[in-house]
């Protein structure tokens, strides 16, 4: 099982709409999520507050799926050598995303990998989605949503 994540934060960041996005691939099956990561326009809206909860949501999903030794891409240097354990976590904001998610990762022995923007381009899409959704007055809620 692979899976790809990703978050963005527009108009501006930090203090626009944090959204993230992940993409599943499970043999022949895909299952995409999609979510708001933290309040709009709020000093929480950051871009690596929706980049972590874009993984800890991905990781949820793949332990509910039975996920084991999974492999987890992300185009987000810094998320993924923080979770490699290459950086140390130094925000506040983000340090009990980075806990939940180390914690989860144990879990079901998940392997991080740093992977250009043109090979996350579909996590990418379900960011935009939510973000466009958000802006449409459809997305309110902040955490995980299913497709």
């Amino acid at each position: 099982m692979i899976g790809y994540f990703d978050g963005l934060c527009e108009p501006k960041n930090p203090g626009g709409i944090a959204t993230f996005g992940y993409v599943i691939i499970n043999g022949e099956k895909k299952i995409q999520g999609y979510g708001l990561a933290a309040e709009p326009f709020s000093s929480s809206a950051t871009n690596n507050v929706a980049e972590y909860t874009g993984v800890l949501c991905l990781l949820t999903k793949m332990k509910e799926l039975g996920a084991k030794d999974p492999e987890i891409r992300g185009d987000s240097q810094l998320v993924i050598r923080q979770l490699k354990g290459e950086y140390k976590v130094k925000s506040l904001r983000i340090k009990h995303l980075y806990e939940k998610a180390v914690e989860i990762a144990r879990e079901i022995n998940a392997k991080f990998e740093w992977v250009p923007r043109e090979f996350n381009k579909e996590a990418d899409l379900m960011t935009r989605i939510a973000y466009e959704k958000v802006r449409e007055g459809k997305l309110t809620k902040v955490g995980c949503e299913g497709l």
